[in-house]
């Protein structure tokens, strides 16, 4: 199976996951060049480490060869398509650190991030482009600071749990949305809205994945379920069920701290989320953040790239395992 064919083939089994496949495939075929946009995406990535350092250059590729389904330059390339009115110009592998250790996997990243940086400044969209990416890496760090200053205590509020999500999850996939249409060329109330619309599918897209983390079928989701909690992250689902039954944030924490039984209290935890209707809560909000995502996007010319960035947005937010 050629890189082609292969993207192609995991855009669908992507677009399956949803309750409304057909209309996500549907949308995907009306934009028949994306997977060969995304094939050469693949090829630049691999490019653009080939200056670095030989130990540096391997686990850099690792890195880019592990990036998973390509959300959000898929995001990119449709806003672009959808704002030139043409085509645009990790899983199931070892984790880095597994094969390089801790210090060269975030090392290679730091790496990855600092040639982004300049890829970006030397484009023609880089006025736009670049104080926009800065600001987005800003929030970004902000985002991973704000969860680990809150892992294992579980006293993490709603408020917390969105400011997360805004800066790790929904900023960057905003950037993404606009950054298809700077370049393209476009300027003012277009990007503008695609950023919104980028953040809408963000928060909805991480809400989404933090109720499968409750709910999913263990091997189609590529871990355990419950591994946020285990990990000492308190996430929307979870924080709605301590609001109902108090006493779970106790039995987490010794969980973390290792004094109690895990697959028995993982087991417990789990049944209150959904018991309490934390999972259901986190859907319906993922529904309100997508609709508002959709009226943003009413902003962007319409045509095969939107229709298809729509539908692929709905069924991030439809999905299930």
């Amino acid at each position: 199976m050629s890189r082609e064919q292969a993207i192609l083939s995991q855009l669908d089994a992507s677009a399956v996951r949803g309750v409304r496949p057909e209309k996500a495939q549907a949308a995907l075929q009306e934009v028949p060049r994306l997977a060969g946009e995304l094939s050469s995406l693949e090829e630049q990535l691999s490019r653009a480490t080939d200056d670095a350092e030989e130990t540096l250059r391997a686990a850099a590729r690792h890195l880019v060869g592990s990036g998973g389904k390509r959300i959000r330059p898929t995001v990119t390339l449709l806003a672009c398509g959808a704002c030139s009115g043409e085509r645009p110009m990790r899983r199931g592998q070892p984790a880095s650190r597994v094969l390089w250790g801790n210090a060269v996997s975030v090392l290679s990243g730091d790496w990855l991030l600092t040639r982004a940086l300049e890829i970006v400044a030397a484009e023609p969209a880089r006025s736009a482009a670049l104080p926009a990416l800065l600001a987005t890496m800003r929030r970004l760090v902000e985002g991973e600071v704000l969860q680990l200053s809150l892992r294992g205590s579980f006293e993490a509020t709603e408020q917390d749990y969105f400011d997360v999500v805004r800066g790790k999850t929904a900023s960057l996939f905003g950037w993404s949305a606009a950054a298809g249409a700077w370049a393209a060329g476009v300027r003012g109330e277009v990007p503008d809205a695609l950023a919104q619309f980028g953040e809408g599918i963000g928060m909805a897209f991480q809400l989404v994945d933090d109720a499968l983390d409750y709910t999913a079928d263990p091997d189609l989701l590529g871990k355990r379920l419950g591994q946020d909690f285990i990990e000492g992250k308190a996430t929307l689902p979870l924080i709605r069920a301590f609001q109902q039954e108090p006493p779970l944030r106790e039995r987490l924490t010794l969980l973390v701290d290792g004094k109690v039984d895990g697959a028995a209290v993982a087991a417990d935890v789990i049944a209150a989320v959904k018991r309490t209707g934390g999972v259901d809560a986190a859907r319906a909000l993922a529904r309100e953040h997508t609709a508002a995502a959709m009226k943003a996007l009413e902003k962007v010319p319409d045509g095969p790239h939107r229709r298809a960035i729509a539908d692929a947005a709905r069924s991030l937010t439809d999905r299930a395992f």
